[in-house]
């Protein structure tokens, strides 16, 4: 993820990122005419859809809460994203509330739309154990935001 940007009051949230064609994740699919897998498009979607769902949840319902995918509903990749790809993410509240949040997600690649889903994000308390990993995301989410 190269840049989020999260707007509470409207609901959405926008991301970009970059997927190189030269990493060793990709170096099986496809060897020669690298692909990007559906299911890193799906999980860079909830990378947005987290944050725009524990901003809102914080915010607007005045809870504070840490956001786990929790289901994929309705997922279509509607065209093939060959590597390197610069990827336009969206991500917008459909419903919420206290334990879930859904969100409707697009992915597009220079203007044409490549995937869209919906996602529920699962809502859950944070212990102190997971303070580590709260922060990491924390810091993560700054430098993102950082980068818009």
């Amino acid at each position: 993820m190269r840049s989020i940007c999260i707007d509470v009051e409207k609901r959405r949230a926008s991301a970009e990122a970059f997927i190189p064609a030269d990493h060793p994740l990709f170096a099986d699919h496809f060897p020669g005419s690298p692909l990007l897998p559906g299911s890193l498009m799906l999980e860079l979607a909830a990378q947005l859809s987290g944050p725009l769902a524990e901003e809102f949840a914080k915010t607007q319902v005045g809870i504070e809460r840490w956001a786990i995918l929790g289901m994929v509903r309705d997922a279509r990749f509607l065209q093939p994203v060959f590597l390197p790809a610069h990827l336009e993410l969206s991500a917008e509240i459909a419903r919420a509330d206290s334990f879930a949040i859904k969100t409707n997600v697009m992915v597009a690649v220079n203007g044409d739309r490549v995937m869209q889903a919906q996602l529920v994000m699962m809502m859950i308390e944070t212990s102190a154990e997971w303070a580590q990993a709260i922060e990491a995301r924390n810091n993560r989410l700054a430098r993102w935001k950082d980068a818009s």
